[in-house]
């Protein structure tokens, strides 16, 4: 289902954010380059460890997309905030997914901070807080 949003910025920084999960959800990893900016950082569940610049995250995403074959996978509760060139982004998702013969079913929410820079929105930063218990 897709979100209603009241105003343009809004509707422009989910619709990068599709890009983005179209990338690893569709294997269209080409999109990746326009919509990542070039120090985008990506902090993986647990605040231990960082993945930085937009090739390393991209590589991230492509390693996943290659080693993972998604069953489904849905958003809802999206929330898009826009404050000037930056924008706050969070829904929740589920994903069910095999990888090396084993099945996942992950629930949580994705959080993601964009800037708007030489007329474009970018991810720049990123984490995902899974649902406890998982």
């Amino acid at each position: 289902m897709t979100p209603t949003f009241e105003t343009d910025a809004q509707r422009e920084v989910w619709r990068t954010l599709q890009r983005i999960n179209a990338a690893w959800l569709q294997g269209e990893l080409e999109n990746l380059a326009d919509v990542l900016h070039e120090h985008m950082v990506i902090v993986p569940p647990g605040f231990q460890q960082r993945i930085e610049g937009a090739a390393a995250c991209a590589e991230g995403y492509e390693q996943f997309a290659r080693a993972a074959t998604v069953q489904a996978y849905e958003e809802s509760d999206a929330h898009v905030e826009v404050f000037g060139a930056t924008a706050v982004v969070n829904y929740r998702y589920e994903l069910t997914y095999t990888m090396e013969g084993a099945s996942y079913q992950d629930t949580g929410h994705d959080l993601y901070v964009f800037v708007h820079e030489d007329g474009r929105w970018q991810a720049v930063w990123r984490t995902l807080v899974p649902v406890g218990g998982e």
